[in-house]
């Protein structure tokens, strides 16, 4: 089942893209995409994830419980940020620790749907509000990220108010939480009008996003040749801590299997997507060929082999 679910993954348009991108370095093409296509690819992605989040969350059918499980994945997105920059940081440099500490605290989405299927294929029910959930966790591990990094780039003489500001009103934090903002409230008309652009191309535009992000971090992939050999571990061990984090948080507010088994995927995922589109524009001093491939050459293939059944497992025993 694993290597089907697997297959499934990879073999999809987005993820061949990106192989596509990398292959094409390999081999030297002249395959290139200019600056301009690569920062409005870069603002779509960063809405189309944004508005239609924030259109699924508002007609999401809240209860006491959601509530519950939509604070924890927000409170957990940025304890997970700052836990990740704390030990990141003793490894890499600010701004590299910064885009590490995002992209473990913000989450997979592709992870996410695979493990929903696998619940789904085996009868195991969960909330409808875990899809909510996956939305609201990708702002908060960007918002706080940027912040992490300004304020310790800036200095602590600045004072705190001015860092949330810049964090804030960083053009890539203002589309993603505006666009969330915008899809909360807009009407199922309005939605259905809007709908082929953010809805039915979104796949087409994320492959060729994933495209132009194989292509730069191709360039830099060796650069994980000259990381710290402690930090491929060190994301394992980090992952996998973080979702035993999630799992014991969701057994003590009592929620079912399915619902751990999700979050425990949330907590101990890395995102590939929105993560890379908005470090590339608020810390471009980070290294997209560090962060980038270890979330998705490292991350996501053993959530995928190994990560979805032992999760599953002790969502179940506990």
């Amino acid at each position: 089942m694993q290597c089907g679910l697997f297959s499934q993954v990879i073999l999809s348009g987005p993820i061949l893209f990106f192989l596509l991108g990398i292959l094409a370095k390999v081999i030297r093409s002249d395959l290139n995409i200019s600056d301009e296509i690569t920062k409005f690819l870069s603002l779509y992605v960063l809405s189309a994830i944004g508005i239609k989040g924030g259109y699924e969350l508002a007609r999401a059918t809240f209860t006491p419980m959601s509530l519950v499980f939509l604070l924890i994945g927000i409170l957990g997105s940025v304890f997970v940020t700052g836990l990740g920059y704390l030990i990141f940081s003793r490894l890499l440099s600010k701004a590299n620790a910064a885009a590490f500490a995002a992209t473990y605290g913000s989450i997979s989405a592709m992870t996410f749907v695979t493990g929903a299927s696998v619940l789904d294929r085996l009868g195991i029910s969960y909330g409808p509000y875990m899809i909510a959930c996956m939305a609201l966790m990708e702002a908060p591990a960007i918002i706080f990220a940027v912040y992490i990094f300004s304020r310790n780039s800036r200095g602590r003489r600045e004072s705190f108010f001015s860092t949330v500001h810049h964090a804030m009103t960083n053009q890539s934090v203002v589309l993603l939480l505006g666009s969330f903002i915008v899809g909360s409230l807009i009407s199922p008309h309005a939605w259905s009008q809007i709908e082929p652009f953010y809805g039915k191309i979104f796949y087409g535009m994320l492959g060729l996003f994933l495209l132009d992000l194989g292509l730069v971090s191709a360039q830099t992939f060796s650069d994980l040749a000259k990381a710290p050999k402690r930090l491929f571990p060190l994301v394992i061990l980090f992952s996998f801590c973080c979702a035993l984090i999630a799992a014991v948080t969701v057994k003590v507010i009592g929620g079912g299997p399915g619902d751990t088994f999700l979050m425990m995927l949330l907590f101990g995922s890395g995102s590939y997507i929105a993560v890379p589109a908005a470090m590339r524009t608020a810390i471009p001093k980070a290294d997209i060929g560090l962060y980038l491939p270890m979330s998705l050459g490292v991350t996501f293939p053993i959530n995928i082999f190994f990560g979805i059944p032992l999760y599953l497992w002790i969502a179940q025993i506990i």
